[in-house]
C-alpha cells in the first residue's frame, strides 16, 4: 500500500486489536493484595478503597503506611459487624510476600457513616529479600 506521498507501508493485521489486546494486569503489590485479602475479610456487602499509601522509613527499615476505608451500606446490623469485622482486622494474620505488618489502627466510627478506616504499616522484609 502507499501512501498520498507514494510512501509504502504494510497494512495492519486485520485482528491486530484483537490479538493484541490483554486484560490489564492486576496490581499485585502490598497495596492490592492488602485489599484482596481485607475483601475475602470483610465479605459481601462490603466497599473496600485505598485511600491513601505513603511511603515509611526508619533508620532500619522501610515500608508502606496503607489507608483503607471499609463501607457499608447502612442497616440495623452494621454498627455490630463494623465492630466485629474491626476486632477480626487487628488480630488477622495477611500473606504479604516479602513483607510483613508492623502497625494495624483500626477506626472504628460506625456511629457516623457505618465505615472503618483501617491504617495498616508494610515493612519489606530482610530476611526475606
Amino acid at each position: 500500500m502507499q501512501d498520498k506521498r507514494g510512501t509504502r507501508y504494510c497494512a495492519p493485521e486485520k485482528n491486530h486489536h484483537a490479538k493484541n489486546s490483554r486484560k490489564p494486569k492486576k496490581r499485585r503489590d502490598t497495596g492490592a493484595l492488602l485489599i484482596e485479602q481485607l475483601s475475602a475479610l470483610a465479605g459481601a456487602g462490603h466497599n473496600i478503597k485505598m485511600i491513601r499509601e505513603r511511603r515509611w522509613a526508619s533508620i532500619s527499615f522501610s515500608g508502606v503506611r496503607h489507608k483503607i476505608l471499609i463501607s457499608r451500606q447502612p442497616t440495623s446490623v452494621a454498627q455490630d459487624m463494623s465492630r466485629s469485622l474491626a476486632a477480626t482486622i487487628t488480630d488477622h494474620i495477611f500473606d504479604l510476600p516479602g513483607h510483613f505488618v508492623a502497625d494495624i489502627v483500626v477506626d472504628d466510627r460506625p456511629e457516623q457513616d457505618h465505615s472503618i478506616i483501617v491504617e495498616i504499616l508494610t515493612i519489606i522484609d530482610p530476611v526475606a529479600s
